[in-house]
């Protein structure tokens, strides 16, 4: 009875395994083209280093701008979620408390 017990768990430990193993190798073609990009940087990097800190300091400036005006949009939602709020903690008063 134990011992059917084990296998059961030692058979769903090595199916999550085997999930795991088969969902990372289907990917190995995305890690050998990000490892390729990485190398390609590196050479950037090695062969015009001004170049490419003033392309990095775009890139920052560039996402920088884009992250703030996202966290704007988000800071006005959570606002608007707190009146409806509100207004429906009202309602409700004085629906059903008056």
């Amino acid at each position: 009875n134990m011992s059917e017990e084990n296998k059961k768990q030692n058979n769903f430990i090595i199916g999550i395994i085997d999930t795991y193993v088969k969902e990372i190798s289907g990917n190995w073609v995305n890690i050998f083209m990000i490892s390729l990009l990485v190398v390609a940087v590196g050479l950037i990097f090695l062969v015009w280093p001004e170049q490419a800190l003033v392309f990095i300091a775009y890139i920052i400036g560039l996402m920088s701008i884009i992250i703030g005006v996202w966290i704007m949009g988000l800071a006005f939602k959570v606002k608007s979620i707190e009146k409806k709020y509100q207004n429906i903690k009202e309602n409700l008063k004085t629906k059903f408390f008056d």
